[in-house]
C-alpha cells in the first residue's frame, strides 16, 4: 500500500516540476493537503509522507 502512494506523490513531484508549478505547489500548503488526502485512512503515514516529499520535492513543505 505505501508504494502506491510514494508513487502517487512521485508522480505529482515530476508533474508539478515539468509544469514549472512546484515550488509554488509546496508553498501554498498544497503539498501538505495532499499528502493528508491521499493518507486519510492511515493516518500514521502521514509525518513519513510529509517527509518523502520534502527530501523529493527539493524543499521544506
Amino acid at each position: 500500500m505505501i508504494h502506491k502512494i510514494l508513487d502517487a506523490i512521485d508522480t505529482i513531484i515530476a508533474e508539478k516540476r515539468q509544469n514549472g508549478q512546484l515550488d509554488d505547489w509546496l508553498k501554498s500548503g498544497a503539498a501538505r493537503r495532499f499528502c493528508e488526502k491521499i493518507s486519510s485512512e492511515r493516518k500514521h503515514y502521514y509525518p513519513a509522507l510529509l517527509l518523502y516529499l520534502e527530501h523529493n520535492g527539493g524543499q521544506r513543505v
